[in-house]
């Protein structure tokens, strides 16, 4: 028998919304748009491990005194970086 993971605690869409302090239709948004959440019929679940993803996706750039960027190296889980790159790539334009 395969060793189980236990799963994190699961929120609600109001219960994370809350917790990240943000409206229940903006953490509905960012949800989607990272594909950090949980669908089930019209509801919207979203486990701790999604929260964190959705918190970093969030965090401003560093900048250094002189304006520039800083090179900072974080941590992206597989599905938060796939989820970036898809929102990131440019798209075709339809002629």
């Amino acid at each position: 028998m395969a060793p189980t993971i236990p799963l994190d605690k699961i929120y609600t869409t109001d219960e994370a919304a809350e917790r990240l302090r943000v409206t229940r239709r903006t953490m509905i948004k960012l949800g989607r748009d990272l594909g950090s959440c949980s669908v089930i019929g019209r509801d919207y679940f979203f486990s701790e491990r999604d929260l964190l993803d959705i918190w970093q996706a969030q965090r401003a750039m560093p900048t250094s005194s002189q304006g520039r960027a800083v090179n900072v190296k974080g941590f992206l889980s597989d599905r938060s970086y796939e989820s970036l790159l898809r929102l990131t790539t440019k798209k075709r334009r339809r002629q």
